[in-house]
């Protein structure tokens, strides 16, 4: 029972967190760039992106000349594309954005569980649980830089927010999956 209360708490702070840091702070919109015109944009894009998906410029299918072009000169791209708009809080998406919390919460008291048989300390827990976290947060944001050229300060802002959610889900688990007093 402990767990999964742990677990419904942690869905909470995580969401209390990231309201904190992408809706009310300003950090994460100081990583990005923004258009000359929003509306112009979007229609380039619905006139040269036939369907919903990810687009990676240069494509793999372009010849090595339209790719070593691209690739020297730019430009240099990754589009995340919705043609049929997306609202920001659908009742859909705060329901699996939820679900996907509690999992993740449970998760890591399971984490908790198997290392209450090696260590009973709260911040051992904590210390362990956010190394793996951290390490798993970083990597795919430094494999981006190098790999996809993705902008420096936005993958930072990711690694920062990331890891901080983890280390708070970490906190709040290691604390409900703690060993009962003898």
């Amino acid at each position: 029972m402990r767990m999964f209360i742990g677990s419904l708490l942690t869905a909470l702070v995580l969401w209390l967190w990231s309201t904190v840091f992408y809706v009310i702070s300003p950090v994460p919109y100081w990583t990005m760039s923004e258009t000359a015109d929003d509306l112009a944009a979007g229609e380039a894009l619905l006139e040269h992106f036939p369907e919903t998906g990810t687009y990676i410029l240069p494509g793999r299918y372009n010849g090595d000349d339209v790719r070593s072009q691209m690739r020297n000169n730019g430009p240099v791209a990754t589009i995340y594309f919705t043609r049929e708009g997306s609202p920001e809080a659908s009742v859909t998406k705060i329901l699996i954005g939820t679900f996907n919390s509690i999992v993740i919460g449970l998760l890591i008291g399971v984490s908790m569980l198997l290392l209450n048989k090696h260590t009973t300390n709260y911040w051992s827990h904590v210390a362990i649980g956010s190394s793996f976290g951290i390490a798993y947060t970083a990597y795919p944001r430094f494999a981006d830089i190098i790999w996809s050229d993705f902008p420096y300060g936005y993958q930072m802002m990711m690694i920062f927010s990331d890891g901080f959610s983890w280390i708070l889900a970490v906190m709040v688990m290691a604390y409900f999956t703690r060993p009962k007093p003898a």
